[in-house]
């Protein structure tokens, strides 16, 4: 399973040497463009210099070539079937900042889910391009500590077994504490009791997990990592720690 960005509204994937050949405009008084082949080789760079090496990676363009996207899956795994994963974006066209997120990427459905997150965003300025390469250094250096984090949570969800009140209960406050919007409330109720995966068969909260995730990840993971770290952030809230033994401080904070 390949990594892979939705590409809509105009996004086209792309390869490393056509993105190497999209420019950045010139810089103004207080605005800095980046090019975006340097955020990508930011990120490039400091994870092969601490050692990580990328598997597969997907890049996309949109808005003529102002809007960049990417995923990176790791030869590193958290669990079985789950591995690490960066998402980064950079824009010249004043729309959104540098940014970089580490996330888990289950293979079976080739989602992305932002939990436990670190993000990083630095607006266009004549420093920010140091400062996001600083933030990168500092999230790549805490790795080995977030899969450590993310392994045991993981594995405390794979033991829980909900009840079927106990998960209608949990997405049903999804939606009234605005994680998730009534439109999606009815895909993810279909995908928890009709998952479209084999391996999310068993009833447990980890496929539950994954119902909200691969759902989500549909509308808004590849376009908006950001974003999405917020809304699993917030969703983690809702899997109750008293019954999954999660401690609060495995969520980091955006």
């Amino acid at each position: 399973m390949s990594a892979t960005l939705l590409n809509h509204c105009g996004a086209r994937e792309i390869s490393l040497d056509e993105l190497a050949t999209i420019t950045a405009p010139p810089a103004t008084e207080t605005w800095f463009p980046v090019a975006h082949s340097d955020v990508y080789r930011a990120v490039d760079q400091t994870l092969c210099g601490a050692g990580y090496e990328v598997k597969r990676q997907s890049l996309s363009v949109a808005k003529e070539g102002h809007r960049f996207f990417g995923v990176m899956d790791l030869t590193n795994n958290i669990l079985d079937g789950v591995t690490l994963a960066i998402g980064i974006r950079n824009s010249t066209d004043k729309s959104f900042p540098i940014g970089m997120v580490v996330g888990s990427r289950v293979f079976c459905c080739d989602n992305l889910a932002f939990h436990g997150e670190i993000v990083i965003a630095k607006k266009h300025t004549r420093f920010g391009q140091e400062r996001y390469r600083e933030g990168i250094a500092a999230a790549i250096a805490s790795l080995g500590q977030y899969q450590t984090a993310q392994a045991e949570w993981i594995g405390r969800l794979r033991t829980w077994q909900p009840s079927r009140e106990e998960a209608d209960s949990l997405i049903l406050r999804s939606y009234e504490q605005d994680v998730i919007g009534a439109r999606l409330l009815p895909e993810i109720l279909h995908e928890w009791r009709y998952p479209s995966h084999d391996e999310f068969k068993d009833g447990s909260a980890w496929s539950l997990w994954n119902a909200f995730t691969t759902v989500l990840g549909l509308k808004e993971q590849a376009h908006n990592p950001a974003k999405a770290a917020l809304t699993t952030i917030k969703l983690q809230s809702l899997f109750n720690p008293e019954v999954i033994d999660v401690e609060p401080s495995q969520a980091a904070a955006v």
